[in-house]
């Protein structure tokens, strides 16, 4: 039963990602892969590069996008354009001209940045010889704001310093924040904490400064707070590693398919997302119709929800298989668990959350439609197979 449900998964990051970060030859872009990656000094890229490593550093030239994923990822040369870094401790001390989005535990930022940067993590340190060139969008436990941001600054977090200057408008929400003697926010200070912020003597404060206290709403489920959302992914990440146990070859089948057909998967995904309601509806009309409605809805969920097992489980086959085979069950549940805690973090970045969410049932529940046709005909010779290792 599980595999006539599963059936498709899978698939849609590679394009979200190369919607969102590098246009149409990022298929030709450098892969690079291994316990160490190393860009050398005088080293230059003139390409969209993707790394996946243990330690990752950059101190040459890379003319393109950057996507990297590692344990350790040091940026000290020059990016012309912009960069994504996933990773524990992540440093950026060089140059990257266009926007910055890195996500991690503890990450330091000392470079010179052209666009704006979007950074989640615990630990957050700006270093007074980093410039931000743009916009400052953050979520972290403990942040350091120690440099200019040209325009504005929006973010959360559980202790909030600010020490410099900022070119337009702040908007924090904070337990504790503290507005230096050294700060200068040219616009206005609007902070949402349970604490009155610490604003010391001789920071100034161009326009108007507002505390609002945090709203108090229940949630719609009890405990759907943080702890909700971890408990969400927990689920997610037990659902998919199951399907994968069960029917690999299946979700090997979605990922091969949706590469090799992506705008077939885009297309089922519109008639099959926008047309089961309306079916659903009509069915409706008649007394006999109205269970087979109510089982269409039911399935449609499902396949929505397991849209996101798809769109995980392709962007870590993809990520891992640019320099590794993909062929056990264990490869799989690991490519699996990257990708979806990659789309995880996706999602926390402001703006993209309903997009994303879009992209991610579109294409994943294309895939379904497309994968199980693959499998039906002699097209299924081109699936890998899946070892039981």
């Amino acid at each position: 039963m599980v595999k006539h449900i599963f059936r498709g998964l899978a698939i849609l990051p590679i394009l979200v990602l190369l919607v969102m970060l590098a246009p149409a030859p990022a298929l030709a872009a450098d892969l690079r892969g291994g316990d160490s990656v190393i860009v050398a000094s005088g080293d230059v890229i003139d390409d969209d590069l993707y790394l996946a490593a243990g330690r990752i550093i950059i101190n040459g030239t890379v003319n393109g996008d950057v996507l990297c994923v590692g344990e350790t990822i040091n940026v000290n040369g020059k990016i012309n354009g912009s960069i994504v870094a996933l990773g524990s401790t992540i440093g950026i001390d060089g140059e990257v001209t266009h926007a910055v989005r890195v996500a991690g535990a503890n990450i330091n930022i000392g470079g010179r940045i052209g666009g704006d940067l979007v950074v989640a993590g615990d630990d957050v340190n700006l270093t007074s010889s980093a410039k931000i060139g743009r916009d400052l969008v953050f979520a972290a436990s403990s942040t350091n704001i120690n440099t200019l941001i040209s325009r504005s600054i929006k973010g959360y977090g559980g202790e909030v310093n600010l020490n410099d200057g900022v070119g337009g408008n702040a908007e924090i929400g904070a337990e504790h924040l503290t507005i230096a003697s050294t700060a200068n926010i040219q616009g206005n200070l609007v902070y949402v904490s349970k604490n009155e912020a610490i604003i010391q003597s001789g920071a100034r404060i161009g326009g108007i400064t507002t505390h609002k206290m945090p709203e108090t709403r229940k949630p719609v489920f009890p405990g759907m707070g943080v702890w909700g959302r971890v408990i969400l992914f927990l689920m997610t990440l037990v659902t998919g590693s199951l399907i994968i146990l069960i029917a690999p070859k299946r979700a090997t089948a979605v990922a091969a398919s949706i590469k090799r057909k992506p705008l077939l998967s885009l297309g089922w995904g519109a008639i099959i997302l926008f047309a089961t309601p309306i079916a659903a509806v009509i069915t409706f009309v008649t007394v006999i119709g109205i269970p087979v409605g109510l089982i269409g809805l039911v399935l449609y969920g499902v396949g929505i929800y397991l849209s996101q097992v798809a769109v995980g489980l392709f962007l870590g086959y993809w990520i891992i298989g640019s320099f590794s085979k993909v062929d056990s069950r264990g490869v799989l549940l690991g490519a699996f668990a990257l990708g979806f805690s990659i789309l995880t973090l996706l999602n926390l970045i402001p703006y993209i959350g309903f997009p994303l969410w879009l992209a991610t049932a579109l294409f994943g529940i294309g895939a379904m439609a497309l994968s199980q046709k693959t499998l039906r005909t002699g097209a299924s010779a081109e699936v890998p197979e899946i070892t039981t290792k």
